[in-house]
């Protein structure tokens, strides 16, 4: 791997080192990922495109470095490979981190395949995907299976709510396609993972990854609150968002595909009720503060 760094990008290294997901080795004080690319290849230069306006604009994002030929991608043995040089790696993000990101910019570009605005016509495709693959494959994964009602049902009632939220006053800026309480700024400055959506995405993503991790969010939550600027369509984007549970289908997707064990749902299944009380008191101050439609199910 080293000639093949040495080829493409013309940088001499002394050690690189290889985890499961990526390489990695030190240049002048910078480290450098090698790092496999597996989504849509329609999207690299819109990607590119945005992070050299951020990088322009004085936001951090990690730099992607082009190869010999000027090229994003270096195909290496039919699998391709992007290199990223990086400041900021190891650090595990926290809720501030998350806010001050969200101050980056949208400068009115059309990056059309990175806009991710129609939650409700993509959770339909997500729903009609995940019932297809328990009608095919849920006698293999049983725990799934017995689980898997509840959680589509869960997503059906975030779908219809979403739906009649109206689109204008929704503020849209660069977020990521998941952002997680685990992650590191390695994942959070990384531009592979951007997007352009609206500001409650990554902030309800981070705030049930971080339920579902057992962490207290009520404080972070509350601050959200008072310290945010939110329209009112954004306020309901934000409990829509909090709604659909990403968290249990992100897990299953992962089991289907045999990159995770069924025992690993069981992480959110157990903290079902828990989570229902969380939901229930969000509705009871939107159903307070907003004129929205009443949903029976957190009524009672």
């Amino acid at each position: 791997m080293k000639n093949i760094i040495l080829y493409y990008y013309n940088l001499i290294i002394d050690d690189i080192h290889q985890t499961e997901k990526t390489y990695y080795f030190d240049n002048n004080n910078f480290r450098y990922f090698f790092i496999k690319y597996n989504q849509n290849p329609e999207n690299l230069n819109d990607i590119y495109k945005l992070h050299l306006i951020l990088l322009n604009n004085g936001f951090y994002v990690h730099q992607i470095i082009l190869n010999k030929d000027n090229q994003i991608i270096t195909m290496i043995e039919g699998t391709p490979y992007i290199l990223l040089k990086t400041i900021y790696y190891k650090d595990k993000i926290n809720f501030d981190m998350i806010k001050d990101f969200q101050k980056t910019i949208y400068l009115n570009l059309k990056l059309e395949n990175l806009e991710r605005f129609d939650w409700g016509y993509l959770w339909s495709l997500k729903n009609d995907n995940l019932e297809y693959q328990i009608s095919q494959l849920g006698q293999k994964h049983p725990i799934l299976r017995d689980s898997f009602s509840y959680y589509i049902g869960l997503g059906e009632t975030a779908i219809e709510f979403v739906n009649t939220i109206k689109q204008e006053g929704i503020n849209k800026i660069v977020s990521h396609r998941r952002i997680n309480s685990s992650d590191t700024t390695f994942d959070l400055y990384n531009p592979i993972n951007l997007i352009i959506d609206n500001k409650t995405r990554d902030a309800a993503e981070y705030f049930k990854t971080s339920f579902f991790n057992n962490k207290d969010i009520s404080y972070d939550l509350n601050n959200f609150f008072k310290t945010t600027y939110l329209t009112n369509q954004e306020y309901l984007l934000f409990f829509a968002r909090m709604l659909y549970p990403t968290y249990y289908y992100d897990i299953f997707e992962q089991i289907i595909k045999g990159k995770k064990e069924d025992k690993e749902i069981k992480k959110i299944t157990k903290l079902t009720s828990d989570y229902e009380i969380l939901l229930k008191n969000l509705y009871k101050y939107y159903r307070q503060n907003f004129n929205i439609e009443p949903i029976e199910w957190l009524e009672n």
